[in-house]
């Protein structure tokens, strides 16, 4: 495969910190220009990283030397970054989530699978050798019987976007969503009942948190609770029937952080082992550029897209539970 010429649209610490430094430390990547309002912070990128900064988007998606847009902006301009991306003739890779809503979301896969473009959702946790033991964890084991996973953090000093509702702000979409993400790429292809649902907004724009209970058609219930203004709190546990697992740090990590596992066997004998260390970015860039290279693994994420958004849809829109009684398969 030819180097693959992205440009980062959006320019906040995050993509500063992480996205922009991980990009241009790929072999198979370059890091051909930014974009940004901010024409200070545009000039200072481009010349840190000598690359092309653009002030006006037009000017970024009429380049021929881009091939992927790295959108990084707040979730709620995301649908309409990415359309004009991949109306642009340019693959799409997005931070976390595609969009708030599930509608958009199906619009925006039906586009780039309509203009034979590539659309990635960014959740780099995914990539890291932490969540890889897990799910081998999962596979190993004769049967999960329930997964509780949790993400809080503290107020923020300067929350931007996170306070505002027509940004998408809030908890929910901020960090539930890595929590529902989780559990999807833990037990594939299953059916999902959304058994409990909370969405806590105490009188905020914004909510600030909240807790849902799963149960997956092949018998694991999952317990999920999220929140903003809390203690940090970054975990999954799993129960199995024949042992448990623990781990902290499951989706952000520091730089350079080792990951520690808690395991019991069938007796509750418990041993402490280190994982490997790894940068998370580049380890889903290294997966983002197998994903353009195969058409099989384009279509998977496409559904994927999908599955994410359609559960983040059924967390929201839950009603409550009828007679007092929770349905089970």
């Amino acid at each position: 495969m030819s180097l693959l010429n992205v440009a980062v649209w959006g320019l906040g610490k995050h993509a500063q910190n992480r996205i922009l430094p991980a990009l241009s430390a790929m072999d198979k990547i370059k890091l051909v220009g930014v974009c940004s309002r901010n024409s200070e912070v545009v000039d200072e990128c481009a010349k840190l990283f000598n690359c092309y900064g653009w002030n006006n988007p037009k000017q970024m998606l009429n380049s021929t030397e881009v091939d992927i847009v790295y959108i990084a902006t707040p979730i709620g301009v995301h649908f309409s970054l990415a359309k004009q991306s991949i109306e642009a003739g340019k693959h799409v890779w997005c931070e976390k989530p595609l969009t708030c809503s599930y509608t958009d979301t199906q619009t925006l896969v039906s586009l780039a699978k309509r203009k034979g473009q590539v659309l990635i959702e960014s959740f780099m946790y995914l990539y890291h050798p932490q969540f890889q033991r897990v799910k081998r964890f999962v596979d190993d084991s004769k049967k999960i019987h329930s997964v509780i996973c949790r993400f809080g953090i503290p107020t923020l000093e300067n929350p931007g976007f996170r306070n505002n509702p027509k940004l998408c702000g809030g908890a929910l979409w901020d960090v539930a969503t890595y929590t529902t993400s989780a559990l999807l790429s833990l037990f594939p292809n299953q059916q999902i009942k959304v058994l409990f649902s909370e969405i806590i907004k105490e009188g905020l724009q914004v909510d600030s948190g909240g807790r849902a209970v799963l149960r997956f058609s092949q018998g694991v219930t999952a317990y999920l609770e999220w929140g903003t203004g809390v203690a940090y709190k970054n975990e999954i546990d799993l129960w199995g029937v024949d042992g448990s697992f623990f781990t902290d740090k499951i989706f952000s990590k520091p730089r350079g952080y080792q990951p520690q596992y808690k395991i019991r066997d069938l007796n509750g004998n418990e041993s402490i082992n280190d994982g490997k260390q790894s940068e998370q970015f580049m380890d889903m860039f290294c997966n983002f550029i197998e994903i353009m290279g195969s058409e099989q693994k384009i279509t998977i994420e496409r559904k994927i897209i999908l599955q994410r958004a359609e559960l983040m849809n059924e967390i929201i829109n839950f009603k409550g539970v009828e007679n007092g009684k929770l349905e089970k398969y």
